[in-house]
């Protein structure tokens, strides 16, 4: 085989790999990351505001869900948006168990299908707005220690009653 008919191999240049070495350790400015963390701070106190104005939508849509409309899978949808927007904030200002408990309420949500009765999925909704509302009326903060627990242990328990997994 003649010189000019060997493969020839083209090696293209990794610049992925230069793209990832230019953040290294130090990609995230300390600074930066401090003021986002007092943005955070300084909302929190808003957030008790924005959580119960949550509760108040989430009723709602229980009630027409509840009162039976002619859609009954828009209602259940617009339940699961509110609870999915609960979940995501509660962490972050530190209402861990609302987070625990909004993202029970969403698989939950997820799970149900025509083999369970409209009643149960109502109730156990229910169930899940009540331990919300009890959980911020109590301000419990973090996992809400040991009446956390037991709120977020009685509503999984209550959810494999009521809907078990298949």
């Amino acid at each position: 085989m003649a010189d000019s008919e060997k493969p020839q191999i083209i090696t293209p240049p990794n610049t992925l790999k230069a793209k990832a070495a230019a953040g290294g350790p130090n990609a995230v400015d300390p600074d930066a990351l401090e003021r986002a963390e007092q943005v955070i701070a300084n909302m929190a106190d808003s957030y008790l505001d924005w959580v119960e104005e949550d509760l108040k939508k989430i009723s709602v849509a229980f009630d027409c869900l509840v009162a039976g409309s002619d859609d009954r899978e828009a209602d259940l949808k617009k339940v699961f948006e509110i609870a999915h927007d609960m979940k995501g904030q509660g962490g972050s200002f530190g209402f861990e168990l609302i987070t625990a408990v909004g993202n029970n309420l969403c698989r939950l949500l997820e799970r149900f299908d025509d083999s369970v009765q409209p009643q149960v999925q109502n109730e156990s909704i229910r169930i899940h707005i009540d331990a919300m509302k009890l959980i911020i009326s109590s301000r419990m903060r973090g996992d809400g220690g040991a009446q956390g627990t037991a709120i977020l242990d009685g509503v999984q328990q209550m959810v494999e009653k009521l809907v078990p997994s298949k």
